[in-house]
């Protein structure tokens, strides 16, 4: 193994070392969690010779002063459920260190599988993780005061409000998008009753946010988007989230939390809360995505893949939130050029020279992330040109007006629709043929995500 200060930054591992007392001996550098994290196996040799092994997730948005207060937030619930509430039931990795300026985490490292699919049992597995879930939302919030997570009594629809209105805030802010504005719009205007004081909502809830071993969980992971809200909140996450990895059937699901003592499941509010989730990070990923900014995502091919799927599923769940019937979009042909050859020889050489030679697991994921990007370009560069004609076109024959230039165009697309001059039928079906031609680009590296939508509540997951 490489020395350490080679593989983490040297003020890292200081850090590790001050909080433990401890000298970080071995790193194994590991896929981190999401498009934006990445990750560690770490050593730390103890004075006394005894050796513990540690989980280290650090994030590449570190220079974003916007992603403090969720790494504040995971921090604390780690801390509070590996102490003061280690008798409430909830599993969690046990927190031993965190460094703010790498938002890095050192927990320890917990044995299991994140794979929902490796279950011998799901349905027995799918139970126990509900169960987990109504263990956490009966803790009481207000028992240990939690960093950065706000008043325990405040209601869960004025948070929601207020959440609205940063995201829409944010938005305009940056790049204006008419999928984003139209579906806060919806949030906004349909924020459902409060049936009870908030709890504390896990705030990425699902199939692979969690490890587990011989059907049962060992720990739930990734906190970083936790806070106090609605119960419904989690289980429309596992409902998202399910688009993505296989899990129970969401009846089942539903059935289960219920039996372990979680609230009733309101199926309306759970619907709401699957776009209000989406919207919540989809927002701030789209803003670094096209806005000039320094942050950078760890797995950009990962990034835009998801993105891709988020902003058709959004579209798509607006449809079946008003009831209104979409088009399919036509698309045009365009035949490959010569230029079509050399990204064919790039993904060969990524899939049968690069990825087969590297041993370290986070450059291998870097490796594969690549290679969407590169099918991505190939699509980009045959089809580009004609999509982008073809939205331009659309927005000049709404607007009146011709538009130069694709992002400007949804721009004014934007302010048009939130100005009332166009309607948002007209606005959702022009998203519906956007997001449309964005699938296509992108359906060669999103293999079966290109169709995926939420799964049906007595059928299987994606």
């Amino acid at each position: 193994m490489a020395d350490a200060p080679q593989l983490l930054p040297a003020d890292l591992i200081a850090s590790v070392e001050r909080q433990t007392g401890a000298k970080v001996v071995h790193i194994t550098p590991r896929g981190g969690g999401g498009a934006s994290r990445q990750g560690a196996e770490v050593t730390l040799r103890h004075a006394d010779g005894r050796e513990e092994a540690g989980y280290l997730a650090y994030d590449t948005r570190a220079g974003d002063p916007k992603r403090l207060p969720f790494f504040n937030r995971e921090t604390a619930i780690l801390a509070a459920l590996t102490g003061p509430w280690t008798d409430k039931g909830v599993r969690a990795p046990r927190f031993i260190a965190a460094e703010p300026a790498h938002l890095a985490l050192l927990t320890a490292l917990t044995p299991g599988r994140d794979r929902f699919a490796d279950a011998g049992d799901p349905l027995a597995l799918g139970a126990d993780f509900m169960a987990q879930l109504a263990a956490l939302h009966r803790i009481d919030p207000a028992t240990v005061h939690l960093a950065d997570y706000g008043d325990p009594a405040a209601s869960p629809s004025s948070r929601i409000r207020t959440r609205i209105k940063e995201l829409k805030a944010d938005n305009l802010a940056a790049v204006p998008d008419p999928i984003l504005q139209l579906a806060l719009a919806w949030v906004e205007e349909n924020v459902p009753a409060d049936r009870g004081p908030a709890v504390i909502v896990h705030g990425d809830a699902g199939p692979g946010n969690f490890l587990h071993q011989a059907d049962r969980v060992t720990a739930l992971l990734d906190w970083e988007l936790t806070h106090y809200g609605d119960p419904m909140e989690d289980l429309a996450q596992i409902w998202v989230r399910s688009m993505l990895q296989p899990f129970i059937p969401m009846r089942a699901a539903f059935a289960a939390y219920e039996a372990a003592g979680g609230i009733a499941v309101d199926l309306d509010r759970v619907r709401f809360h699957r776009l209000y989730f989406q919207l919540g990070f989809i927002v701030g990923g789209h803003s670094a995505f096209y806005s000039d900014t320094r942050v950078r995502t760890a797995m950009l091919g990962a990034s835009m893949m998801y993105h891709t799927v988020h902003m058709r599923v959004i579209v798509q769940s607006l449809a079946e939130l008003t009831g209104q019937t979409l088009v399919a979009a036509a698309l045009p042909e365009a035949p490959a050029s010569h230029v079509d050859r050399t990204f064919d020889i790039a993904l060969d050489d990524l899939k049968d020279a690069i990825v087969p030679r590297l041993a370290d697991q986070h450059a291998a994921s870097k490796a594969k992330s690549l290679a969407r990007v590169v099918k991505w370009w190939r699509a980009r560069e045959r089809y580009g040109a004609l999509f982008d004609q073809a939205e331009t076109d659309e927005v000049a024959a709404l607007l009146g007006r011709r538009v130069e230039g694709v992002i400007p165009a949804r721009v004014a697309l934007t302010r048009a629709m939130l100005e009332g001059r166009v309607s948002r039928e007209v606005t959702l079906q022009a998203c519906f043929n956007r997001v449309t031609r964005e699938t296509f680009l992108m359906a060669d590296a999103m293999g079966g995500l290109k169709d995926t939508y939420f799964p049906p509540l007595d059928g299987p997951a994606a």
